[in-house]
């Protein structure tokens, strides 16, 4: 194992960043919709809730797997 200090690629900053302004975006967003939806059937409610939970992973996974390239 070497001893160098490893500093952050631009990658890391870059993706970092995107993934704050991204995920704070889309929160706001999926807020918004959740509170379009509000009326309707908790069936339905909890659907979107789900969906909207687990949707942003995958972008997240591609965004990290670009940040880990060198």
């Amino acid at each position: 194992m070497s001893n160098q200090h490893q500093t952050p690629s631009s990658r890391s900053f870059i993706g970092m960043a995107a993934m704050i302004i991204g995920l704070t975006l889309y929160a706001f967003l999926a807020a918004g919709v959740g509170n379009l939806i509000g009326d309707w059937h908790l069936a339905f409610q909890m659907t979107y809730y789900l969906i909207a939970g687990l949707i942003w992973i995958y972008p997240a996974k591609k965004l990290l797997h670009w940040m880990g390239k060198q």
